[in-house]
């Protein structure tokens, strides 16, 4: 007998194609990086230098609100890598950010934002 298998979204949290400016800080590296997408758990973003599976990261960054912006800042770990050839010698790296210590407001706040944008994508 056949069994058909559907793909299940893993991720608890939905997410959206946004882009925010990021700031990353790794041991004494500061990095800065634009989302891709967004989500209460985490992002998926753009850098210039390598980070290997599971550096952990400050993460800061300003989600935006109206006229005001929530500013965000919380620690992630990184939990994928995609390296992109940019130009003839010049890599640029995708990665997954897991928010790993995020706090309940921060969380609701980010989530309320992909809500509202969820809505506004909808109607």
């Amino acid at each position: 007998m056949a069994t058909r298998l559907m793909k299940q979204e893993r991720r608890g949290h939905p997410r959206i194609p946004e882009q925010v400016e990021l700031s990353l800080q790794h041991d004494r590296a500061a990095l800065q990086a634009e989302t891709k997408n967004l989500s209460a758990s985490g992002v998926y973003c753009m850098v210039d230098s390598f980070l290997p599976p599971m550096t952990k990261l400050q993460v800061d960054f300003a989600l935006p609100h109206g006229a005001s912006a929530a500013r965000i800042r919380c620690t992630g770990v990184v939990v994928r890598v995609d390296p992109i050839l940019s130009s003839l010698d010049r890599w640029r790296y995708s990665i997954g950010i897991f928010f790993s210590d995020l706090s309940d407001r921060d969380r609701s706040a980010i989530a309320h934002y992909v809500k509202q944008r969820l809505s506004q994508a909808a109607s």
